[in-house]
Formats: C-alpha cells, sequence, structure tokens
C-alpha cells in the first residue's frame, strides 16, 4: 500500500509520522491545522447528511419483503406498521447514537473521495469499525490496513448494569422489561375506584402527558399542576368540557412511583367533576399482556425473516454499509427491549381509546417518539370524529432528527405515511420555519403560545447588565445527558487551570434535576470554588452576569432572550443538539482555550424578541381549540 496515496484514520489514541495524502482524527475535535477532524467534519456538513440520511430512512420503509414494502410487511394494527415502533424509523440521537457514528462515516466517505484516496488505514481497535473498513475498501477495491498495539474489541458507551443488560440475548431483556414493569410500576397500581366507561357528556377531552415535572406542593393538596403546561391549566379550568388527564409516569427523583399513585388518587378527589386522572399502567391487563406476548413473538419471527435487509443499510450512491453501526437499534426493535416496549404501548393506548372519550379533541405533548405514533393511530382507530392536537412543548433543534422526514413521505399513499396529528401546534417562528422547509404538510400546522417560556412574555432583555470587568458571576447550567455534562465540567476545570475564572468571583452550579453532578465534580475535583443550588433560574437570573450552558440544553436560549451573555459548550465527538445550531453568529467552545477566551470576553446572542409566541391570554390556543369545536 502506497501511504502517500492513501487516508491515515487516527483513532483514540492513534499515531502516525509518515507520509499520507490525508491524517484524519476519527474521534478528535481539535486537530492540527494540517490534518481533519471527522466530527469537525459532520459539525460543518450536518444539515446535509441529515437530508441523506433521512431520505435513506424513507427508502428502508420501502425495502421490498416478498412483494411488499417492510412498512406494509411489519403491519401491527390496521391503521399502524410496527416499523414506525422501530428506533431506527424513530431516528432518535438522543436513544440511537449510532445515527451520529453513521453521519461520520458518511462524512469520511466524502472526505475520502474528495480527495483520490486509493486506500485506507486505520490506526485503532474499535472492531466494529474495522470490518466496516474492511468490507467497503474490499467493495472500492483499495487496499485496506489496520494498525493498532491492542487487540479489536467491541466498543460501547454503556456502563456497569446497563451494559451488562445489553449483552444479554434480546428475548431475555424484553422478558426483563416486562419484569422491571410489574416490579417497579404495575403491582404499585391499585384502581382509582373512577369509572374509566365511556361518558355520556359530549364534551370531554383527553390529553397525555409526561409525568412528573409537576409543582408538587400542589399536587399534595389535589391539584394537578404541570409544568409541562404551566398557564395552560387555567385555561382548562374556564373551558365548559371535563378534562381526562393521562399520565406516563417515568423515573424520576421528584415522585417515585408508588407515591404517583397517591397523588393520582388525591387529585380525583379534588373537582372530580371536571378533571379525572390516569395512569397510563391502568390499562395493562392479563389480556392485555397475553397479546402483547402473541405480537412480540409474531414480529420476532418476522424479523428473522429480514437476514438480508443488513445490505440496504448505506446510501444510494455508497459502498459503504453502516448496518454495524445501528444493528442494535434493529435487534432491540425486532427481538428487544424496545419491541415488547412498542407493543406495550401500542395496546396500552389501543385500550385507552376505547374507553376514555376525546371530543371534540386529544391532546399529547409532541417530540414524535414511536409512543406518540402508537396513540395517534389508536385514537384515529377508536373515536374516528376526535381531532387530535400535539404540543410541541420544547424547543425544535435542526438536529434532533425524531420529527423531521423525507419530503417524500407526505406524497406517498396513506397506508405508507406515519400517524399524524390532525394539528401541530409550533411554538415559534424558528421552529415554523423550520418544519416548513421539511416540507411537512402547512396545512396540518398550527401557532401555539409556548406554554413552557412564557415566564419570558415582557421581559425581552430585561436582564441585561452593565459589563463587568471584575468580580463577576457564573451560572453554570448542566444538562440531562452525561457525556455532555462531564465534557462541560471538564472544560471549566481545564480553563480555570489557566487563570480562567480570573474574573469571576463566584461560580454558580445548578445541574439538571434528573441528573445531580455531585459524582462528576468528586471524581473531578475542579480547582475553583463553586456553589451547587437548587434556586429556580427566575432566582438566578438577576444575579448572573454571564450563563454557561451545556450543549442540548434550553436554557440557553431562555438565557439570551433576558439579555445576558451566554457561552454554550459544543458537543464533544457526538450530535450537536443545541437548538441554536446552525442560528447566524452562534459559535460553540470545545476547548479550554475558547472557553478562557469566552470567559474573559463573553458575547451575546442576538435572539429575536418574537422567537417564541407569548401572550399570556394564550389567545392561539384559544383559537386552535375554538377550531376544533366547528372542524
Amino acid at each position: 500500500m502506497q501511504a502517500n496515496s492513501s487516508m491515515v484514520l487516527l483513532d483514540e489514541g492513534g499515531q502516525w509520522n509518515e507520509d499520507a495524502r490525508v491524517v484524519a482524527h476519527w474521534a478528535e475535535l481539535n486537530v492540527p491545522p494540517d490534518q481533519e477532524s471527522i466530527p469537525q467534519k459532520v459539525e460543518e456538513q450536518a444539515l446535509l447528511i441529515k437530508n441523506d440520511y433521512l431520505a435513506w430512512v424513507y427508502d428502508l420503509g420501502r425495502y421490498k419483503v416478498d412483494g411488499q414494502t417492510l412498512i406494509s410487511y411489519l403491519q401491527f394494527f390496521e391503521n399502524l406498521s410496527f416499523w414506525w415502533m422501530t428506533k431506527v424509523a424513530a431516528k432518535s440521537p438522543f436513544l440511537s447514537p449510532g445515527i451520529y457514528q453513521v453521519f461520520k462515516l458518511r462524512a469520511l466517505e466524502q472526505l475520502y473521495l474528495e480527495i483520490g484516496c486509493e486506500g485506507l488505514i486505520y490506526c485503532g481497535n474499535n472492531k466494529t469499525l474495522h470490518q466496516i473498513f474492511q468490507d467497503w475498501c474490499q467493495k472500492l477495491g483499495h487496499p485496506y490496513k489496520q494498525i493498532s498495539g491492542k487487540r479489536c474489541i467491541d466498543k460501547s458507551e454503556r456502563t456497569g448494569i446497563k451494559k451488562l443488560v445489553f449483552s444479554l440475548p434480546f428475548w431475555l431483556q424484553a422478558f426483563l422489561y416486562l419484569v422491571r414493569g410489574w416490579l417497579m410500576g404495575c403491582r404499585h397500581i391499585r384502581p382509582s375506584g373512577i369509572n374509566k366507561k365511556p361518558i355520556a357528556d359530549k364534551n370531554q377531552v383527553t390529553i397525555v402527558t409526561f409525568f412528573p415535572t409537576i409543582d408538587l406542593g400542589k399536587a399534595k393538596e389535589g391539584r394537578f399542576y404541570s409544568h409541562y403546561w404551566e398557564n395552560f391549566h387555567q385555561l382548562l379550568d374556564d373551558l365548559p368540557c371535563a378534562v381526562n388527564w393521562v399520565w406516563m409516569y417515568s423515573e424520576s427523583e421528584q415522585v417515585n412511583f408508588k407515591d404517583t399513585v397517591s397523588l393520582r388518587d388525591k387529585c380525583n378527589q379534588h373537582s372530580p367533576g371536571k378533571y379525572r386522572h390516569f395512569m397510563l399502567e391502568e390499562f395493562f391487563t392479563p389480556k392485555i399482556l397475553i397479546k402483547c406476548v402473541k405480537y412480540y413473538l409474531k414480529f420476532y419471527a418476522k424479523g428473522l425473516h429480514l437476514k438480508e435487509i443488513k445490505r440496504a443499510f448505506c446510501f444510494p450512491d455508497s459502498k459503504l454499509n453502516f448496518f454495524p453501526m445501528l444493528r442494535h437499534d434493529w435487534n432491540s426493535s425486532l427481538f428487544g427491549k424496545d419491541a415488547i416496549e412498542g407493543i406495550v404501548y401500542s395496546f396500552l393506548f389501543d385500550a385507552m381509546t376505547k374507553v376514555l372519550p376525546a371530543d371534540p379533541w386529544g391532546l399529547f405533548l409532541l417530540e414524535n417518539q414511536p409512543h406518540e405514533l402508537a396513540l395517534i393511530s389508536a385514537w384515529k382507530r377508536n373515536q374516528k370524529k376526535t381531532r387530535i392536537l400535539a404540543h410541541q412543548h420544547a424547543t425544535l433543534r435542526a438536529l434532533d432528527l425524531r420529527l423531521f422526514y423525507d419530503a417524500r413521505i407526505f406524497q406517498t399513499i396513506e397506508t405508507e405515511k406515519p400517524p399524524m396529528a390532525d394539528k401541530l401546534g409550533l411554538n415559534g417562528p424558528s421552529a415554523y420555519s423550520l418544519l416548513k422547509e421539511s416540507q411537512y404538510p402547512i396545512e396540518r400546522i398550527a401557532k401555539i403560545e409556548a406554554l413552557r417560556y412564557m415566564n419570558l412574555a415582557g421581559r425581552y432583555d430585561s436582564e441585561k447588565k452593565e459589563e463587568a470587568i471584575s468580580d463577576r458571576t457564573l451560572l453554570v447550567l448542566t444538562g440531562r445527558i452525561v457525556h455532555e455534562t462531564r465534557f462541560q465540567l471538564r472544560l471549566l476545570h481545564e480553563a480555570a487551570c489557566q487563570n480562567g475564572l480570573a474574573a469571576y468571583k463566584k461560580v454558580i452550579i445548578k445541574n439538571h434535576h434528573d441528573l445531580p453532578v455531585d459524582k462528576f465534580l468528586k471524581i473531578l475535583k475542579p480547582r475553583f470554588q463553586f456553589t451547587l443550588t437548587s434556586q429556580s433560574l427566575s432566582e438566578l437570573w438577576p444575579i448572573s452576569d454571564v450563563v454557561y450552558c451545556s450543549n442540548s440544553t434550553t436554557a440557553s436560549i431562555e438565557a439570551g432572550y433576558l439579555g445576558l451573555p451566554v457561552i454554550m459548550v459544543g458537543p464533544e465527538n457526538y450530535m450537536n443538539l443545541n437548538p441554536l445550531y446552525s442560528f447566524p453568529g452562534v459559535n460553540f467552545v470545545t476547548n479550554s482555550k475558547m472557553l478562557c477566551e469566552e470567559l474573559k470576553n463573553p458575547t451575546e446572542i442576538h435572539i429575536p424578541e418574537d422567537y417564541f409566541y407569548l401572550d399570556d391570554k394564550l389567545a392561539l390556543w384559544k383559537k386552535l381549540l375554538d377550531d376544533q369545536e366547528t372542524a
């Protein structure tokens, strides 16, 4: 192999001191000027690769199996294909880290071809990468060589008990999911004392919401108040209809499952003629369990018939097969925990929609996760007149692929389309523009006030301060993703070691309620004094001079909207899930030198005043709900 015509790819710890057409780094973001960073290439090309990926997912759904498309082959209910329950179709960068690896492979392939490489030298010991590159070069007819002082191994981001569970046979993972569901949840369910049968009243709506993230004090007094919905609760109080709340519990430090059952009972004693509260698990019965096992075995058998589909895991113009990167997602979706989870949700929502009226409308929180598609299809099957409304409760991120589809999907036949809400409520012009550009059907989009951000109404630039030269206060806001929190705190520690905090008298750290940072700080032993706080953001903004945010937190938008200088961490070899990615004038710090510069001269982010729809009278929400009465 001639090195001067080859690409040399350095993985973690890899070194190269000889000639090469190009030296690229697989995992490093900050590299010498004469070398290439694959993560940096992804950062630059992500929006283009996103389009390629969405097109590939669309094509995979139309992969032919026994003369029919994969979507048809995996038909579940009359209006729901199990395809939409799979992690591959869901496209979540949060739950499928392999997606980012596919983006990197695409960027690497394009770089390789652009500069005319004729061979690949991989300096690393990642077994999956080695297999992918070996297969790719063989198809290209190019030489390939792997160099490492260590034997090739399978690398996983998971550690501890999670790593052990993920190494088990997929059928056993599915079984353990059911066992855990019973131990952690269903065994604590007791009858609510409320009749689930349909009530004669016509005006009775149903809202499905995540739980908790609530005002715990109000809940203990019998009043359900969710921070996902904020002052929408007051709007509901004034509506002439009864409301069924269905809670989807997720593990939280705020309240455990057993106590959630008690809170449900307490809330059902408050205004029972107006509000009824249910937990989704209440609809789980032995009959449904039998159905779930039956369909799990059915899709397991169908999955075994799809061994050849791995050949389709490549882009149309490519010979690079990335199935190994998505292998776990695929197998888990058809044989493992994700398979049984999708089936359970589908039958729970089917049972729920058969007994809880949603007339004239049903409403849910939008993230475009598989369970939402199961809910939409259940409403459409069992309550055909129900108008289905989706509430975009957070910001829309350009690289959160869940809500985006290849444009061809909107033109295909009805049975090949994913279940879609009748109206998708978007909370700001930015989200509206993003979805409109994706060719999402404009007639299905509605404008709604940003309920979770109503505290910003009338407060644009209200926390703007004169720039302090010294004695500043730095507010550190961490997120809920482990790797980005570690990276954020490590950069701050390194910056402190370089005297980057010289102008700061106080450092306040507020962690995400789902990810305490004590354990990270204990390991890091930071070289700066700090205070951990549980104060609300509204209390912290006035005492902060600069805000230092993790990559994916939406608090960066709030801080910028209020006029505070914001420093945002870029991703460390991960997808950039910041809501301001691709926003003009926004930069991300990825090393301690950049952070020191930003700490010394923090920059303001100029977020438009109309970034969110903010009207405390909720005129847009009222119009949306009124329109459903006459639809």
